[in-house]
C-alpha cells in the first residue's frame, strides 16, 4: 500500500506559485520564501517576476508562463521541477476576472476566465502529480466565495471558481492518500485587481466602502490573510484534504 502524505519540513519545502506576480501570489511567494522554502515564481509578466523574486528573503527562481497555454504549462512546470529539483507543494492562484452581465459576455471573455482560472489550475495540478507523488507533497487552490454564491456580472468567474472546488475535492479522492488537495476560498481582497475594477466606477471611494459593508467584518481581506490561510492547508493542516476553506469575512454566511 503506498505511503499516505508527507509531514512538509518548510526549510527544505520547494513551493510553486502560480500568480505570483501580484496579489494573493505574491503575498503567498513572499510568506513561504520568508519561512524557508524555496520557491518557484510563475507568472505571464518576467519584469513583474523579477520585482517580487528581488524581494524574496530566500532562494528562488522565475518561470514566465501562462497558465491558460496547456505546452506554456507543461514547459513552465517541467522546468521549475528541474531547477528546484523536485515539488513538494503546488499554489493555484492565477486567476482573472472580466466583469460583464451575462448577456455580454463575449465567447473569448468566458474562454479567458474559464481558461485561465479552471483550466490553468488543472493542467498546473496534473503536471505537478508525478513529481508531488513522489515528494508526498500538497496541492493549495485559490477558489472564491463565489463559488457558492451568486453576483451580478461574475457569471462565468463564479463558474470557473466553482469548477476549481469541484476540481479539488476530485483531484483529493484521487490522489489521496500520497497527496493532498485543497482550496481557500477569499472573499473580496485588497489586490491590483479589485482595485482595477472599483477604479472603473463614477466614484471609487463610495464603490470601496460598499465593498467594504458587503462583508459581515465591514473591511477587504489583505493578501497576506489569504497567504496564512494557504500557508496552514500546505504546511499545518496535514489531516485535511478535500476541503474548500471559507476566508471570506463571513460573506458566504450572510
Amino acid at each position: 500500500m503506498q505511503q499516505g502524505s508527507t509531514v512538509l519540513d518548510i526549510d527544505r519545502a520547494r513551493v510553486l506559485i502560480t500568480g505570483a506576480s501580484s496579489g494573493v501570489g505574491e503575498a503567498t511567494a513572499a510568506l513561504f520564501s520568508a519561512r524557508g522554502a524555496t520557491v518557484a515564481l510563475l507568472g505571464r509578466r518576467a519584469s513583474e517576476l523579477e520585482r517580487v523574486q528581488s524581494r524574496l528573503s530566500g532562494a528562488s527562481i522565475a518561470v514566465p508562463v501562462d497558465v491558460s497555454d496547456e505546452e506554456s504549462v507543461i514547459a513552465a512546470v517541467h522546468r521549475a521541477a528541474n531547477e528546484l529539483g523536485g515539488i513538494d507543494v503546488v499554489i493555484n492562484a492565477a486567476g482573472v476576472a472580466v466583469p460583464a452581465e451575462a448577456e455580454h459576455i463575449t465567447g473569448d471573455a468566458w474562454r479567458t476566465v474559464i481558461d485561465t482560472n479552471l483550466s490553468g489550475t488543472f493542467y498546473v495540478s496534473r503536471e505537478a502529480i508525478p513529481y508531488l507523488r513522489d515528494s508526498g507533497g500538497c496541492i493549495v487552490n485559490v477558489a472564491s466565495d463565489l463559488a457558492t454564491m451568486g453576483a451580478s456580472g461574475l457569471v462565468h468567474y463564479s463558474a470557473s471558481k466553482a469548477g476549481v472546488v469541484g476540481l479539488t475535492r476530485g483531484l483529493a479522492v484521487e490522489l489521496a492518500p500520497r497527496i493532498r488537495v485543497n482550496a481557500v476560498c477569499p472573499g473580496p481582497i485588497d489586490t491590483p485587481m479589485m482595485r482595477r475594477g472599483l477604479n472603473e466606477s463614477a466614484d471609487p471611494v463610495l464603490a470601496m466602502r460598499e465593498k467594504e459593508l458587503s462583508v459581515p467584518l465591514e473591511r477587504l481581506a489583505s493578501a497576506e490573510e489569504i497567504a496564512k490561510s494557504i500557508y496552514f492547508l500546505a504546511i499545518d493542516g496535514t489531516f485535511a484534504t478535500g476541503t474548500a476553506l471559507s476566508v471570506d469575512g463571513g460573506t458566504s454566511a450572510a
